[in-house]
């Protein structure tokens, strides 16, 4: 087949390097994102080397849909387009082009969860499964036919970026798994029930914030859902913004929420909850740099009985 593939993330990269290690289809171009838009969009890896070894055509475009790029992409005669974390709806002009149809993955067991931020959802409900959906791509986001699903584990371990590395594993091998079906025009394609369908919505970095009202857990979640390379969640101090990058559950006390219980070297800054305690292990102050708690404490003089939020 000849393939197309747009997206510009480490997503799209793992799907890339699975088809060329296959070998048995011709990858004719890779549409990503211009350089300079690269800050503004999460997980972004440059494709320049992969295109490079392989003599593979790449463009760098601003919008997918400009009518140059429709055109380019006509031209080009693909088979088949692989969208694979492209932010922007494809347009029903790239949609009719290829032959055996535009396919595109989304990390999250379809018809659930459709929308944007499905895996730092995930985190934040607390859920212990969820998985990626192999697709064809409708005029309606998340809508089109399911080609195949692969359901994997999230642990105590996971945060967001080691999640976003499972998904990434996980859609690679899906890619490859279903291949042949696409190529052959024998793929079993499932339509998704309406009844079924949930959505998520976009998060900003102001949505962050976090509540020690709440329980340790749901705390956790929060802070893990939202790590690197995401904006972080982050509480205040003394009225300076606080980032927690890294934390973990741990035993009960008797304090009011929000209020540094202890502080211990080598281990980070013990914070009250709803329910228990909450152990910082890394943070940052707004403008500083990000550190170990407990050094972070006492670079900044932060105390026992200070209270964050």
């Amino acid at each position: 087949m000849r393939i197309i593939i747009i997206g510009p993330t480490l997503l799209t990269r793992k799907c890339l390097e699975a088809l060329i290690r296959d070998g048995r289809d011709e990858i004719v171009a890779v549409y990503t994102l211009e350089d300079s838009l690269g800050v503004e969009k999460s997980r972004f890896v440059l494709m320049d080397d992969l295109a490079k070894q392989n003599n593979i055509r790449l463009y760098k475009v601003t919008n997918i849909n400009d009518k140059f790029v429709v055109k380019q992409i006509k031209e080009s005669d693909p088979d088949v387009i692989f969208e694979l974390g492209w932010s922007q709806i494809i347009s029903k002009d790239i949609l009719s082009i290829p032959k055996k149809g535009c396919i595109g993955v989304h990390a999250s067991l379809l018809p659930k969860n459709r929308g944007a931020a499905s895996l730092n959802w995930a985190l934040i409900r607390g859920d212990r499964k969820t998985g990626v959906t192999l697709f064809y791509l409708a005029e309606r986001p998340d809508d089109g036919d399911i080609i195949a699903q692969k359901e994997f584990d999230i642990d105590d371990r996971d945060d967001i970026s080691t999640l976003h590395s499972k998904s990434d594993i996980a859609s690679a091998e899906l890619v490859l798994e279903n291949i042949d079906d696409i190529r052959n025009d024998t793929v079993r394609r499932i339509k998704q029930d309406p009844n079924e369908v949930t959505y998520t919505t976009r998060r900003k970095p102001d949505d962050g914030v976090i509540d020690w009202n709440a329980g340790s857990r749901q705390i956790y979640n929060w802070i893990r859902a939202q790590t690197h390379p995401f904006p972080g969640a982050f509480t205040f101090w003394k009225k300076k913004k606080l980032y927690v990058w890294q934390a973990q559950v741990d035993d009960k006390a008797n304090c009011k929420p929000g209020e540094i219980f202890e502080i211990e070297n080598k281990k980070g800054i013990f914070v009250m909850t709803k329910d228990g305690l909450l152990l910082i292990k890394r943070a940052q102050l707004e403008s500083g740099v990000e550190m170990w708690a407990d050094d972070l404490a006492e670079k900044y003089c932060i105390k026992r009985g200070d209270f964050l939020g």
